[in-house]
């Protein structure tokens, strides 16, 4: 019974007004147990392996995404033959959708410095055999410079949260992680073209893009970034000065909202993805 409705819940989830029965089907199924609880699934072409104990892998398996609008902007602008760098890229989502879109010709890089949800990268890309070629897992951590720094993680079950910076409610150690820059990343690897940069990393996404200037400059690639006000303030900046460092880069700043609409930023709220786009 479960499955089946899992596969009915994600599809009706990408038409309007299926949250809402997505939604029941989540609460008559919720489980409170803490203990790992995987399932598989196939959905659009894309293969997943989640722990539906967590709060991602279980909206995933229920939506068919943990959020379809971010993804839908996606894949509105990448093309076929692109290259995508997925910076915080934890179990592969946004990996593998991209990699679904750019196809053969195309390529994917996927930083997730935490070793646990590396090895559920590494996992989801061996179930989609199609994607192998064109997806360059780097468990690695990026910022404006090379070293090292612990991870931390709240007593929650969100796995997608995990951060840099120690707070009061994010105070359980889970590691150390090693960082290096973008740029001298994708120096290593011979990146020759980015068309598509998307950072989420929880707080650490002005260091991301200091390390990435001479990227940005000479790429100028289409950025998908998250904007979360607490995380930053953790991290010792303001949401603002992320589109300080960008103005200069002439890049136009959109709100994304329901289903992948774009709106110009007039003021950043506490959270929201906004799209970036060079003029």
């Amino acid at each position: 019974m479960e499955h089946f409705l899992s596969k009915l819940s994600r599809n009706l989830y990408v038409i309007p007004g299926g949250f809402f029965v997505t939604k029941l089907f989540r609460k008559f199924f919720s489980s409170s147990s803490k203990t790992e609880n995987w399932r598989n699934f196939e959905f659009r072409g894309v293969s997943m392996k989640v722990d539906i104990a967590k709060q991602m892998g279980n909206a995933i398996y229920w939506r068919g995404a943990h959020d379809w609008a971010p993804i839908f902007v996606l894949e509105r602008f990448l093309k076929a033959g692109d290259t995508f760098i997925d910076v915080g890229a934890n179990q592969g989502e946004y990996s593998l959708w991209a990699a679904r879109k750019v196809g053969d010709q195309g390529k994917v890089v996927a930083f997730e410095p935490m070793p646990q949800l590396f090895g559920q990268l590494k996992e989801n890309i061996r179930l989609n055999k199609s994607f192998q070629k064109s997806i360059i897992p780097v468990q690695l951590g990026l910022s404006d410079k090379k070293g090292e720094v612990i991870l931390y993680a709240s007593e929650d079950s969100n796995e997608g949260t995990n951060t840099i910076y120690n707070t009061d409610k994010f105070s359980i150690e889970l590691g150390k992680i090693e960082l290096d820059t973008l740029d001298q990343q994708l120096q290593e690897l011979n990146i020759k073209d980015v068309n598509f940069l998307k950072v989420d990393v929880e707080g650490a996404e002005l260091q991301v893009l200091k390390g990435a200037l001479n990227t940005l400059k000479k790429h100028r690639p289409i950025l998908l970034l998250e904007i979360n006000k607490d995380a930053c303030i953790a991290g010792g900046y303001l949401p603002e000065d992320i589109l300080e460092l960008l103005k200069p880069f002439n890049y136009t700043f959109s709100k994304i909202g329901l289903r992948g609409s774009l709106s110009k930023v007039e003021q950043l709220p506490d959270f929201c993805n906004i799209l970036v786009i060079p003029q």
